[in-house]
């Protein structure tokens, strides 16, 4: 269990990833729309948001409300949600190849990861997003690949995961995720991309969740579940190569 709930935690991450594909493509007024519209076809899966807010002469921006369904075939109600995303960057940052964002808050995230016959919810998504991205990949110019991220601060509060399978029929056993604080992410290299990011929040990120789930006295309990946990450590690891 504690292998699952570390690698669960890890598609908090995929908040981020999408935050800053927000703010490389979407800072306009037309945020929302883009994500509803291009979110489904990314995913596969079907993703609402309640709202966006974006402010281009402060930097700032919010989405509100994101919700990221399941793949057919799975009981649970959603992969992921986030009550909301919020950013604030160095507008002048924009024009160079190093983008700086001085904060950036995921709160509430709430990271389900659903075990059934044949594979996860998140192996579903993994495959679908790694489609997605290599179709990008091979019509972006080569200018597109150059752009990194100098992040000040990045907060993950109030983050919990849930574990389910199909012996639970629906159900999900929940535990608290800490608070995550990262301070100059990329700074001492002078930037690095979304994907190296990534990886620096889940080294943290994994350091919080074995706290939480050893202060919930949460143990394997049966077969099924150590399936999921194995199944689950894989799927995470592809979201982040």
């Amino acid at each position: 269990m504690k292998k699952l709930l570390i690698s669960i935690a890890a598609l908090g991450v995929v908040a981020l990833a999408g935050s800053l594909w927000w703010l490389h493509d979407s800072l306009d007024a037309q945020v929302a729309d883009a994500i509803r519209r291009y979110g489904p076809e990314i995913t596969g899966v079907p993703i609402s948001l309640s709202k966006a807010t974006i402010n281009p002469l402060d930097g700032k921006a919010a989405l509100y409300g994101l919700v990221v369904g399941n793949p057919d075939g799975f009981k649970t109600n959603q992969a992921l949600s986030l009550d909301e995303i919020s950013m604030t960057l160095d507008i002048r940052s924009l024009t160079t190849d190093v983008i700086r964002i001085k904060e950036l808050t995921l709160l509430k995230p709430a990271i389900t990861y659903e075990y059934a016959a044949g594979g996860s919810n998140l192996d579903v998504l993994q495959r679908n997003i790694e489609r997605a991205i290599g179709h990008h990949k091979q019509k972006a110019q080569p200018s597109e690949s150059g752009k990194k991220l100098i992040i000040e601060h990045l907060y993950v509060k109030s983050a919990r995961a849930h574990v389910s399978a199909e012996l639970l029929n629906g159900d999900a056993v929940s535990v608290p995720i800490p608070d995550v604080h990262l301070q100059d992410i990329g700074r001492k290299s002078d930037g690095v991309t979304a994907g190296e990011v990534t990886k620096q929040i889940l080294g943290s990120i994994v350091q919080q969740v074995s706290t939480a789930m050893t202060a919930a006295g949460i143990h394997t309990a049966t077969n099924t579940i150590q399936k999921a946990v194995d199944s689950a450590t894989q799927a995470i690891k592809g979201l982040f190569k």
